[in-house]
């Protein structure tokens, strides 16, 4: 039954992305592709870890369950908008989803409840990111399909299904009637904030870490968002590669027995590589299919096992009732990187692919000096007190 649950929630971040992504790809016009995903992600930066703060006093079934329906009634204002074309459908649909409809901290959260062991824990998280690729590229799949909207259909579908299961399959054994607790211990949004500021934002440690996830997510998404990073240089199977990438992470994950720390440092060092080698291929012509086709998987291993490991990392010190918030601050570093990413692309835009390439490699540089110190301090700390 654990096995059950653990793909179900997986299943969860799939469906949600996959959704997201086809709303993304079904609006026709191209200045709304644009507004849509950059005012989510701000509004999200703000509002993911407080509602995964929300999750760790309010169970994390509770809070799933109204993240995946959330989810659901504001993509039917999505489709409102198509119908009518009036513009207020669009920002209740954009309002809803950026403040109530982050599942994946709550969805890390629920496992993390699950088990105790930080190896499974990084595996479960090497799932995910596969799960996520899979559903960030579900728009190659949909070609496939008779008509454009399919996807859309088929996610909507799904994410009954999800909200479904979830209420009948997912046993939450922190889940208590709020009704018994003393009104003393009710907490609200206000709380959460000041909690997040004081043991969070004003974490020395915490923040340092925080910069090194942010600047090894931008040195990802500042590449994969250009086309001219690809064309005539890397083949159109780079997606596919990644994910095969990261499944062979997962299988990697599955039976490592080394630490986090060892498992981190190595597969920086190795995606480190990776940058090296794309960097120099245009320079000096490297333009071997064998080459880079094996370079984009060892890339999407080597990002799934750091990935994976930097949630461990996170969490090892941290109280089960901070994980919430833990995972909801990740997910704002992820979101912001998003949107920087965005902003370089833009202003750099048709730059020559050595430059992107170098690019990526000076923003993975940074990070890793960010974790290098985030290790060094978290050393000294032996557990941190709620």
């Amino acid at each position: 039954m654990v096995t059950f649950v653990s793909q179900l929630l997986l299943f969860c971040i799939l469906v949600t992305q996959s959704l997201f992504i086809a709303i993304i790809r079904f609006e026709p016009e191209t200045t709304y592709k644009f507004a849509i995903p950059i005012f989510v992600s701000i509004i999200a930066f703000f509002c993911a870890p407080i509602q995964g703060g929300l999750s760790d006093y309010y169970c994390r079934k509770k809070a799933l369950i109204f993240a995946l329906i959330v989810t659901l009634i504001s993509s039917v204002f999505f489709l409102f908008w198509l119908w009518q074309n009036n513009i207020l459908y669009l920002i209740i649909y954009i309002v809803m989803f950026g403040v109530a409809g982050n599942v994946n901290p709550i969805v890390l959260s629920a496992y993390k409840d699950m088990t105790k062991q930080f190896i499974n824990f990084r595996f479960f998280m090497a799932m995910v990111l596969f799960y996520y690729f899979v559903g960030d590229f579900s728009h190659v799949v949909s070609r496939f399909f008779i008509h454009s909207g399919a996807m859309m259909e088929l996610s909507y579908f799904l994410l009954v299904v999800c909200i479904i299961l979830v209420y009948l399959v997912y046993k939450d054994t922190k889940d208590i009637d709020l009704n018994v607790r003393d009104p003393k211990e009710r907490i609200s949004i206000l709380h959460e904030v000041k909690y997040i500021y004081h043991n969070f934002l004003k974490h020395k440690s915490f923040m340092l870490g925080f910069f090194g996830y942010f600047f090894l997510e931008l040195s990802i998404y500042q590449f994969t968002f250009r086309n001219e990073a690809f064309r005539h240089f890397l083949t159109q199977l780079v997606p596919f590669e990644m994910i095969a990438g990261t499944f062979i992470g997962v299988l990697f994950l599955k039976f490592a027995k080394f630490s986090d720390e060892k498992i981190f440092f190595s597969g920086l060092i190795i995606v480190l590589i990776c940058f090296l080698i794309l960097f120099f291929s245009k320079i000096f012509g490297w333009t071997n299919n064998i080459l880079l086709i094996s370079t984009i998987t060892l890339l999407g291993t080597s990002y799934s096992i750091t990935y994976s490991c930097v949630y461990c990392l996170f969490t090892r010190k941290r109280h089960h009732h901070d994980h919430g918030k833990v995972f909801g601050m990740l997910a704002s570093a992820d979101y912001i990187s998003y949107l920087i990413a965005i902003g370089i692309v833009a202003l750099s835009f048709k730059v020559p692919v050595q430059r992107v390439w170098l690019m990526s490699l000076s923003l993975f540089v940074v990070g890793i000096v960010f974790f290098l110190f985030f290790l060094h301090h978290d050393k000294k700390i032996t557990k941190i007190p709620r």
